[in-house]
């Protein structure tokens, strides 16, 4: 996730803006629908994101409501730090 500035432009916009479709992700962060609707899918299978409905279960041409899970992007964000060398109770520089 990290390592791709699209998929952590995603996740930065939906963790600011809150749910939001894969039409009104593209339209905020100024990118293809297709490009967003990969990534999304993308996250979701990667445990970063949620789906309302979620991905189980038939659509029938709902729109799906994308949000953030906030745990796992907290827990992914401190492994990052540790495999860094990066301790939270270290004062920044």
């Amino acid at each position: 996730m990290f390592s791709n500035s699209t998929k952590v432009a995603i996740v930065g916009y939906l963790a600011k803006s809150g749910p939001a479709t894969r039409g009104e992700v593209a339209k905020g962060l100024e990118i293809g629908v297709p490009t967003a609707q990969n990534n999304l899918v993308q996250l979701e299978a990667e445990g970063v994101l949620m789906a309302d409905p979620p991905a189980s279960e038939e659509r029938n041409g709902q729109r799906v409501r994308y949000t953030v899970d906030a745990d796992e992007v907290a827990r992914r964000y401190s492994v990052l730090g540790r495999a860094l060398g990066l301790d939270e109770d270290q004062p920044e520089d």
